[in-house]
């Protein structure tokens, strides 16, 4: 017998070694790739009523765990407004940034509460709050009007002064934001304000997810760039809210923002256009009293714009139905309390 015929079980048993390596190495590759692309997986977190809400620090999309208690059929309205209330800070909060912060008047706070009482919510999403001491102050103001908000997130970034926050009369049972949210296809550059999302629970069983964004200033240097950083994060939070409603399909959205940009804007079209049907948001189109649909007044260049938008995902844009009470608060102190107004809407 020839020597070659003899060493063949040595042969494949070397060459099966071989190819183990190479699907090993394979396999790590992908991972490491996976990670490059998704970020590492984040576990999701519940909180109980009264407790404080723990905020996610980490960067992974991994989607949250849906609530499996079934979604009772519409019923009592539930007013929610959203406020860009114009750097609201206050006295004794931690600066995050390099910037010194201008504390917001009194006569403004004072605007800022009389506005949201005008609409007696029961959530209100929160653009620029300056962070913990400064909803407190808000919360003390608004009890003083009558109006008592127990439940709250804040979501702060190193970094950024102007921080997202949520309150709401309902206890929030999951608090789901994520504060260092990696831009779509990146690894280091951030959502500058992150990602608010929240889970109010009702008494009859209903509960809404609430999704808060502050897209990038129009107030830039290099204003082509700022647009690109908007379609960047609106991009990345299509992705969010793509992997969000793919593991919880039934549960009713609700997305919020200061966008700076408006409705024909590509962030917004990319936004309500979404990555597939099933991640698609319909926007809603609020009026003042006088009909007019601005939200933000720039002294500088005599500009209205409409840059705070409410968006419905399709299961609440189902519930709700094709009639969504809505507004714009245009109440004389709203000129007083913030450079963009207040927009208001029901849901079911």
């Amino acid at each position: 017998m020839k020597k070659g015929l003899i060493n063949l079980p040595a042969r494949l048993l070397a060459a099966c070694k071989r190819a183990d390596m190479l699907l090993l190495g394979l396999v790590l590759v992908l991972g490491m790739l996976m990670m490059y692309r998704y970020g590492p997986v984040e576990p999701s977190l519940s909180i109980e009523e009264g407790d404080e809400a723990p905020l996610v620090a980490d960067s992974g999309s991994e989607p949250a765990a849906a609530i499996e208690a079934p979604l009772p059929a519409a019923g009592k309205p539930v007013r929610f407004l959203m406020y860009n209330v114009q750097n609201y800070f206050v006295a004794g909060e931690e600066s995050r940034s390099r910037f010194k912060s201008q504390l917001k008047p009194r006569q403004s706070k004072e605007a800022v509460a009389d506005v949201i009482a005008s609409v007696a919510p029961e959530i209100v999403g929160l653009v620029e709050m300056g962070g913990d001491r400064a909803l407190a102050d808000l919360q003390e103001r608004l009890k003083a009007r009558g109006l008592e908000y127990p439940h709250s997130v804040v979501l702060e970034r190193e970094g950024e002064d102007r921080a997202l926050a949520l309150l709401s009369q309902h206890p929030i049972v999951r608090n789901d934001s994520r504060r260092n949210f990696s831009l779509h296809g990146q690894k280091r550059r951030k959502m500058l304000r992150g990602i608010l999302d929240a889970t109010v629970m009702l008494e009859d069983g209903r509960y809404f997810r609430i999704v808060g964004a502050h897209l990038k200033s129009r107030v830039a240097n290099d204003a082509a760039a700022a647009e690109h950083l908007r379609a960047r994060e609106a991009r990345t939070l299509a992705f969010y809210l793509h992997e969000q409603m793919k593991h919880a399909p039934n549960v009713p959205i609700l997305v919020y923002g200061d966008w700076n940009d408006g409705p024909e804007d590509g962030s917004l079209g990319i936004l309500r256009k979404g990555v597939s049907s099933r991640s698609s948001l319909s926007r809603l189109s609020p009026v003042d009293s006088q009909g007019q649909d601005w939200t933000l007044y720039f002294k500088g260049g005599r500009e209205y714009y409409v840059f705070d938008q409410v968006f419905f995902n399709s299961v609440l844009n189902k519930r709700c139905g094709r009639k969504v009470r809505s507004g714009i608060v245009d109440i004389k102190q709203a000129a007083r309390a913030s450079d963009h107004r207040a927009v208001w809407c029901e849901i079911r």
